[in-house]
């Protein structure tokens, strides 16, 4: 039988948890580790930016006057505003059971999962099967608009996700979001109106009030269930928690790597 591992964590400052997703991925992909799934939670709200997003997207000002950190991913996409919500990543090699090398192939995986996982919880989500952005200017949030493999529920966009694709692997990151305050995403970017938001949506919206935990269980069951693999509860060993403090120091915590474009 397949297996996966299974972390869940609480808060962590955004610099570790990039960090740590990052050094996960390599610990992967070089069969220290076994493919992984991790949850977990911000210390503090927390703007993570794409890969390739420029920083000037982001009210750096604004978010230095309200402690709020703002962190480069090695994956793309647009920016996300963490607060009080749940991130997910999975770290997996090509090729290996059950995922195939495709990008669009792995977020379907991935997705179905999630939408699982959703369902158990009385939210009626689905996926979308469009494989481009909304219409006009590219947006700065990566809620803005839902594209191929992502997870809408009542017609909105409830997950962001994106995915760095290796030559033998691949690390996928999503942010999954209980509520949301659009006041509040449209302080930490610059140029944004609250009405840009429509398609933005949370969980607590089609559902009500969604527990943490009781989602953490479910998402638990319904990757085992989706994935056909046997979900182990694990932590990170040594090797991933030395690689991310290493990681911290000289990419995620350095205003050279976040500010790099």
């Amino acid at each position: 039988m397949h297996f996966m591992r299974f972390i869940v964590q609480a808060e962590n400052p955004a610099a570790f948890n990039m960090a740590l997703d990052e050094a996960i991925s390599e610990a992967v992909r070089r069969k220290i580790s076994p493919p992984t799934i991790r949850l977990y939670q911000w210390e503090a709200p927390s703007v993570t930016i794409g890969y390739f997003q420029k920083i000037s997207d982001i009210n750096t000002g604004y978010c230095e006057e309200k402690g709020c950190p703002v962190v480069r991913r090695i994956t793309g996409g647009r920016a996300i505003l963490h607060d009080a919500g749940l991130t997910y990543s999975v770290s997996a090699l090509k090729n290996s059971f059950p995922f195939k090398n495709g990008l669009f192939e792995n977020y379907t995986i991935i997705s179905n999962a999630l939408i699982r996982g959703f369902s158990a919880l009385g939210i009626n989500a689905h996926m979308s099967f469009s494989k481009n952005r909304a219409d006009g200017p590219r947006h700065p949030a990566c809620f803005r608009s839902a594209s191929y493999g992502e997870v809408t529920a009542g017609g909105r966009k409830v997950i962001g996700s994106a995915q760095k694709r290796f030559n033998d692997g691949f690390l996928q990151q999503g942010a999954i979001m209980p509520g949301f305050n659009p006041e509040k995403l449209r302080n930490v970017l610059n140029g944004c109106k609250e009405e840009y938001f429509g398609g933005i949506g949370a969980l607590n919206d089609p559902a009500g009030e969604i527990s943490l935990n009781d989602l953490k269980r479910s998402l638990k069951e319904a990757f085992g269930t989706e994935l056909r693999v046997k979900m182990v509860t694990d932590v990170p060993n040594k090797f991933e928690l030395s690689l991310a403090e290493e990681l911290v120091i000289r990419k995620y915590a350095n205003r050279e790597w976040n500010f790099a474009r």
